[in-house]
């Protein structure tokens, strides 16, 4: 698999984490121990916590994503 490919199914990943109705807490969570984040783990561990709730406020209230 590609490096790009890879990259995009985290960002759908992530997308669709931050629209979910999880807590930041548990998003934070999620991404440091899924094994499917393990080559982002570096990234995901610089993620402030007050930031990943403003991007779940900003999802919820902005975010439109096309249908599959």
């Amino acid at each position: 698999m590609s490096e790009d490919l890879k990259y995009s199914e985290f960002q759908n990943a992530l997308l669709e984490l931050l629209s979910s109705d999880i807590s930041e807490d548990a998003i934070l969570a999620i991404l440091k121990s899924d094994a499917r984040f393990e080559d982002y783990r570096d990234y995901v561990e610089q993620f402030d916590p007050d930031m990943v709730a403003v991007a779940c406020e900003l999802m919820g209230k902005w975010a439109r994503r096309k249908p599959e």
